[in-house]
């Protein structure tokens, strides 16, 4: 069977459980990246226009059951609440009733009875936000008890949390068991996007890979890897490559546990895998006049490699502007700090530039966003997934748990 859909569906007058993925990154108290809430608002008012109360809820980082202030969802209670343009209200206790609308915050130990009741009387123009799912020990473990708990709350269950599928837990997976389940409008929007990739693509399809981490862009690389015409890298990603191949890479930041799945990659992709023509190297600490560009095997072991050099930047835009289709993961150096963000910026804006049109150009992964986000090319981009390492294991070609758990077909 397949898969319920909220655009297509009629829900109305009841009360929703809404799981969304508002895991985003907290400094100093305060979201400093709300891309993720801003995705799930459409959802939220939708509900709400045919007359339902929706309960959200959502995780922050790894408090591994434990009630733990520091990961408390306040900062994006008070985020979604200025996004909706409601007062923001928080309370453990009894919930206000007046004609204004609220984001009311609900602090409460949802597995005491006596919250039951009081969520139960929720007034249908406000919007509720649980505490951190992670704050009990039933959510990670998918615990049977905890999900039929979470879901007496609520007549039906909504999941547009995208970011968080690729995980079985209670609020993903568990209340499916327990609601009449569908699909929002975000996840519906991230599912089809995706598949155009996977089903529709059409060459030349690029496919540009950066950041630290291999591991967790491996499968894609596998998967995608057979479908692209050409696979571009930088960052860390190159740079692992590089020593795979035996070249000096210095202080630069490596996984080095997955060297030999670089090797590999190289072996099985190398008649259209490219890495970095140059690259711009300092020293440790990072002093101006340390600062130069040079070959690949002119890297010193006293230093890192922070950028892809001029060479590669107008290699890699020859290939991006054939393009038909491109995907991008991973940014190609340390673009948060100039001047090693030349080349992440400079193709970020041709990409975008290929957007809406020309290609269909789709990225995802938190540092990614970040770099979108700091060229202003959001608009500009087909798609900008909020689930990083959902979007690469959707892209490997592995089901989705939390969208398996909707009766998707994948």
């Amino acid at each position: 069977m397949a898969v319920k859909y909220l655009r297509t569906s009629k829900i109305q007058n009841k009360t929703v459980l809404l799981r969304v993925d508002v895991n985003v990154p907290i400094d100093n108290g305060k979201v400093s990246d709300a891309f993720r809430i801003e995705q799930i608002i459409p959802t939220i008012k939708h509900l709400q226009a045919d007359g339902n109360t929706v309960i959200v809820c959502g995780h922050l980082g790894r408090p591994k059951g434990k009630k733990d202030p520091a990961f408390s969802l306040e900062p994006v209670a008070r985020v979604m609440a200025e996004l909706l343009g409601y007062k923001f209200v928080e309370t453990d206790y009894a919930l206000p009733d007046y004609q204004i609308n609220h984001l009311i915050f609900y602090k409460g130990d949802i597995t005491d009875e006596k919250h039951h009741e009081r969520l139960s009387m929720a007034p249908r123009k406000d919007v509720i936000l649980l505490e951190n799912l992670r704050f009990y020990p039933g959510e990670e473990e998918n615990d049977p008890i905890f999900a039929k708990k979470l879901s007496s709350f609520a007549d039906v269950y909504v999941n547009d949390a995208f970011g968080v599928d690729h995980r079985a837990s209670a609020s993903t997976v568990g209340v499916t068991k327990h609601l009449e389940s569908y699909c929002g409008l975000l996840l519906e929007r991230e599912i089809k996007a995706l598949d155009i990739l996977l089903k529709h693509s059409k060459p030349p399809f690029v496919l540009m890979t950066g950041g630290i981490k291999l591991s967790e862009k491996v499968g894609a690389l596998e998967h995608l890897g057979e479908k692209a015409d050409q696979i571009l890298t930088g960052g860390g990603v190159a740079s692992l490559m590089f020593k795979a191949k035996g070249l000096e890479v210095g202080l630069s930041k490596i996984e080095e546990s997955e060297e030999k799945t670089a090797w590999k990659i190289e072996k099985n992709f190398k008649d259209k895998l490219n890495l970095p023509l140059d690259v711009v190297v300092t020293n440790e600490k990072m002093e101006k006049d340390s600062i130069r560009v040079c070959a690949p095997y002119e890297i010193k072991n006293t230093e890192m490699v922070l950028d892809i050099g001029p060479k590669t930047i107008l290699a890699y835009a020859k290939i991006i502007k054939e393009a038909k289709t491109i995907v991008w993961s991973g940014p190609l150096g340390m673009f948060e700090k100039k001047p090693f963000d030349t080349g992440t910026m400079s193709l970020a804006r041709l990409i975008g530039g290929r957007g809406k049109g020309f290609a269909y150009v789709v990225a995802g992964g938190g540092e990614t966003v970040d770099a979108i986000r700091q060229a202003h090319q959001f608009e500009h981009y087909d798609h900008v997934s909020t689930g990083g390492g959902a979007m690469l294991e959707y892209l490997a070609g592995k089901k989705l748990r939390g969208c398996g758990a909707l009766k998707y077909l994948i």
